[in-house]
């Protein structure tokens, strides 16, 4: 008896040392929102006194018109959230960061209705990724969507303020 059990414990040790190193896990992950990244950006403009209007017609520098996402009213800026389907649609036309470390690149459009010049700073939502359902076992933290949405709020604030200090009317 004591001989069965000494085996099969050491069957199971014998089998648990065979096979992968460890279970390795795709991890999924998964663009923010548009829905969301909106709300988002209109939120970080209220929260720094820019008021803002949605879905503009602007013609970019080619002349292509182009609906862009939120424009401030009382400051003339516009954000643009890119998706995969929107990147598809406008190409090249204007400055896409090709990794969140780069530095971003700002471009004036026009603003249709009023022909109000605007500054336009592009996010794409391939540097806006979370991981919905990290396994427990994920040996890094994963991006939340709370994370990934304040780091877009913080961008968008850093952008209002590198507006204000780059274009801020001269003293009289």
């Amino acid at each position: 008896m004591r001989i069965a059990a000494g085996f099969g414990t050491t069957l199971a040790l014998a089998l648990l040392g065979c096979g992968p190193g460890g279970v390795e896990h795709e991890i999924e992950e998964r663009p923010l929102d548009q829905a969301v990244a909106l709300d988002t950006i209109v939120q970080a403009l209220a929260a720094k006194s820019v008021e803002s209007a949605t879905f503009v017609t602007v013609l970019l520098p080619d002349q292509t018109e182009w609906t862009v996402d939120v424009v401030g009213t009382n400051l003339p800026i516009a954000v643009e959230f890119l998706t995969a389907q929107d990147r598809e649609r406008i190409g090249d036309r204007v400055p896409i960061q090709a990794t969140p470390d780069e530095m971003p690149r700002v471009v004036m459009v026009q603003r249709k209705d009023t022909q109000e010049s605007l500054m336009l700073r592009v996010f794409t939502d391939q540097h806006f990724r979370f991981q919905p359902n990290p396994p427990p076992d994920m040996p890094e933290a994963p991006y939340t969507i709370r994370e990934v949405e304040a780091r877009l709020r913080r961008d968008v604030a850093d952008f209002i303020a590198w507006y204000r200090a780059n274009n801020a009317p001269p003293a009289p």
